[in-house]
């Protein structure tokens, strides 16, 4: 087994930038699984320190990078398609991961990128060239074809028979026609590519650093989402936008005409680290707290997600509510960018019953394609599913509304169960048990871990349940108010206001129980189902639909919709970003533990 005796990827830090150098010593820095690892858990650290404020890569000696090592390539000759197949994959993680990087990566390109070389340069989010210097698509001449997303970067910015021209001519495109093009953002004198990027990165590093990471997420999602889609993404980034810190200072720069001086921005809470508690939940998930955040429809994107994972519990980004696989890709990735190595799932709700047009199998194709490690799912049975992700590693939380389907789970092999009582909001099933029968019986059925959800509110709850030998708990309308959740905040105000008498139970006349904040909609609903038992489920969609209940988060009316709410309404007094909810949860939890303790040792 070979010792690399070099370091494949140096690091300098310089003021708010961190200098990434390829360094392949006498190999014009060509790529490999070292260099591929190295680069990754450095990208890691310079997203979690605050204190980098963007990333300039380049090449040792004088050259970027020639991309693969063609012998190590004919090696590979020997192996099999898929074997392949995972050593390119190796290739992707970091290209996309540049591509997606939330703080901006300046590539400094002396001599040439060619092959994958390109590809890498192509992921950064603005290039220096030297005057001399090119760019190659390179592997026609080896009988290889592009990877590393090389086709699909030039492709969104050439013209078609340019990229033609490199895909299967690979000649060396100068940095003077690329630039040109808009391809290349400025031509340096050769041998200062570094100092130009250098001047750009304190350029960039002096801005409004949180606004750059909106941009740039935005720019990743242009492409892969409708337009719509896309609209939506630039309203919400912009809403929070303006009420952030760097919003008034710029703003009040602008007319006080003068250069803004944009806050630095502060430390990520450190709660994901501090010491938490442990069960066979935590230790499923790697968490720090037992507490999973249920799935929100409509509200349960990256934003929430990446704050439950930064507070020590595990969120779980609803599938269904983006309109397409491309679009929940793009949120994946998002999450992924915000959260570093903390874990997050992705929630797969399926109807009761298969229906035309479903497209759960896709999305449980989806979730493993992108390397998810947790799936919570829900509706029924995922047992048709399981074999898409058997092997991957990844772990599946089902969750039920009655200890029979709890039961089922265990036998069909999910990891852990989560069991909603009748107090839950969203659909608790047609049993209608409450929350703590379940947790009292659940013991003796049960083998595999699992957790109690439903009116779960206060630490206290939290306490009780893992005395019941429960492994943790969900939580859902609590967090409702997080200052992450992206809704209207007269629809947060009208939940701080309500109490656990303000929920209604309607669609179970079409054996669809619901649980929702009891407004106009709901009455209605109770009202229709009482004059006609016989209703049906289509009958009602015009009253019922999601996308009413969207509304009501969009404008803050909460007269209209069904509003999923459980009777935990009743805990919450105020809107707070997640990682307080959680910190109070945490301390009520722990305070309720020892009291608990003190009692058994008197």
């Amino acid at each position: 087994m070979n010792t690399l005796t070099y370091d494949p990827v140096l690091s300098e830090r310089r003021d708010a930038t961190l200098i990434l150098t390829l360094n392949t010593p006498g190999k014009r820095n060509v790529l490999g699984p070292a260099m591929y690892r190295r680069l990754l858990a450095l990208l890691d650290a310079a997203q979690a320190d605050v204190g980098i404020a963007n990333v300039v890569l380049q090449g040792a000696d004088g050259f970027f990078c020639a991309g693969g090592d063609l012998r190590s390539l004919a090696e590979r000759a020997a192996l099999s398609v898929a074997q392949n197949e995972e050593r390119i994959e190796e290739l992707h993680r970091v290209t996309q991961r540049l591509h997606a990087f939330p703080k901006p990566v300046i590539a400094a390109i002396e001599g040439g990128a060619a092959g994958a070389g390109a590809s890498i340069a192509l992921a950064c989010d603005l290039i220096v060239a030297a005057e001399g210097s090119y760019i190659a698509l390179s592997y026609v001449k080896a009988g290889l074809v592009p990877d590393g997303g090389a086709t699909a970067y030039l492709a969104r910015a050439l013209p078609p028979q340019l990229v033609a021209e490199m895909a299967l001519l690979g000649p060396q495109v100068p940095a003077n026609r690329l630039s040109a093009l808009g391809l290349v953002n400025h031509v340096a004198a050769p041998g200062k590519a570094l100092d130009v990027a250098l001047d750009l990165a304190a350029t960039l590093a002096r801005g409004a650093r949180a606004a750059q990471t909106s941009i740039l997420a935005l720019l990743d999602g242009q492409g892969k989402t409708s337009i719509a889609a896309q609209f939506a993404r630039e309203r919400a980034a912009m809403a929070r936008a303006i009420v952030a810190p760097e919003a008034a200072e710029g703003i009040a720069a602008f007319r006080e005409k003068r250069p803004a001086a944009f806050p630095a921005p502060s430390p990520e809470p450190a709660a994901a680290k501090r010491p938490g508690i442990s069960t066979a939940v935590t230790e499923l998930f790697g968490i720090r707290l037992p507490v999973v955040a249920g799935g929100l429809m409509w509200l349960a994107n990256a934003d929430y997600v990446a704050a439950a994972a930064k507070a020590g519990v595990i969120g779980f980004i609803t599938a269904a509510s983006f309109p397409d696989g491309q679009t929940l890709r793009a949120e994946i990735r998002r999450c992924r960018d915000m959260v570093g190595d903390l874990p997050f799932g992705v929630n797969i709700s399926m109807l009761p019953k298969l229906v035309e047009g479903e497209r759960t199998r896709e999305t449980f194709e989806l979730v493993a394609d992108e390397g998810v490690r947790f799936i919570e799912t829900s509706g029924r049975s995922p047992e048709p599913f399981l074999p898409i992700i058997r092997g991957t590693g990844i772990k599946v939380l089902h969750k039920v509304s009655s200890l029979k389907h709890a039961q089922k789970a265990e036998t069909i092999g999910v990891d852990a169960v989560s069991i909603v009582g009748a107090e839950c909001g969203g659909h608790p099933g047609l049993d209608m048990i409450g929350s703590m029968v379940n947790a009292g019986l659940a013991g003796a059925r049960l083998t595999i871990p699992w957790l109690i959800g439903g009116g779960i509110g206060n630490g206290g709850q939290i306490a009780a349940v893992l005395a019941m030998g429960g492994a943790g708990v969900v939580i859902g309308t609590r967090f409702l108010v997080a200052d992450e959740v992206w809704a209207h905040p007269g629809y947060k105000q009208a939940l701080i206001e309500a109490s656990e008498n303000d929920t209604a139970l309607g669609m179970h006349t079409v054996r669809n129980t619901v649980r929702a904040f009891a407004n106009d909609t709901m009455r209605e609903l109770r009202r229709i189902e009482a004059e006609r038992p016989d209703i049906t489920i289509q009958d009602l969609l015009p009253l019922v639909s999601g996308k009413i209940g969207r509304r009501a988060y969009e404008t803050g009316d909460v007269t209209r919709g069904v509003l999923s709410a459980g009777q935990s309404l009743g805990a919450i007094t105020r809107k707070a970003p997640m990682a307080a909810i959680v910190e109070e949860l945490e301390q009520d939890m722990m305070t309720a533990l020892r009291r608990a303790g003190n009692l058994a040792s008197r």
